[in-house]
């Protein structure tokens, strides 16, 4: 994770000593990252017409259901009771990558982009299990709590629109893949900060972003 980091550091450094970008640099923010709650930073730059790489970390307090308008139909969402009652789903993430711009210059605003990112996610897990098996009570079940490292790729498409001269926003739907140590999760329905959410069955992880950036 360190060497990706600092890769990427290297890499933006060499863009900016390339000249012609200091006009456009953002750093920005997500108001929405649905089905989580989260804060994040992320700061961007406009390269060249076709090409902006980001740097985004955040932190997610945890998954909230309530909120799931995208994963309700991408995912099945079944109460299966598993033996897990997960009481914390929190952790921190690093996104490295960029969006393809479907443009051909700066003067054009508003258009589409695809994303591609390096995602890093640390979950924290903690709740209680016991056994769907098990004739005692739940008052017996077990105190359980670890956290894992996850590494994925996401994917995006979105649309970017300029609010004011230097105010701009966009909004993504994601899609993310992680290896397959998400599956040190407990449960069956798992959440992972920069990810996403998924139940049961499916490996993707679906999350809607709505980004707003500010031209420094």
């Amino acid at each position: 994770m360190t060497k990706r980091i600092l890769t990427i550091l290297i890499i933006l450094i060499g863009l900016k000593s390339y000249g012609q970008i200091d006009k456009n640099q953002f750093i920005g923010l997500n108001i929405l990252q649905l089905p989580t709650s989260t804060i994040n930073l992320n700061y961007s730059i406009d390269y060249k017409p076709l090409l902006t790489p980001i740097v985004d970390i955040g932190y997610a307090f945890g998954y909230n259901e309530n909120y799931d308008l995208i994963g309700m139909f991408l995912t099945p969402h079944i109460k299966l009771y598993d033996g897990y009652e997960i009481d914390k789903q929190s952790g921190g993430y690093l996104k490295l990558g960029g969006y393809l711009n479907l443009r051909k210059d700066f003067e054009k605003q508003n258009f589409f982009h695809l994303g591609l990112f390096m995602t890093n996610s640390i979950v924290h897990e903690k709740g209680f299990y016991l056994s769907p098996i098990d004739p005692r009570p739940y008052s017996y079940a077990d105190e359980i709590e670890h956290t894992v490292y996850l590494f994925g790729f996401s994917s995006s498409l979105g649309y970017e629109f300029k609010i004011t001269s230097r105010l701009k926003t966009n909004i993504d739907f994601q899609l993310s893949f992680p290896t397959d140590k998400y599956l040190d999760l407990y449960s069956y329905g798992n959440f992972i900060p920069g990810m996403g959410f998924k139940d049961i069955k499916n490996k993707w992880f679906p999350m809607l972003i709505m980004n707003l950036k500010y031209r420094l």
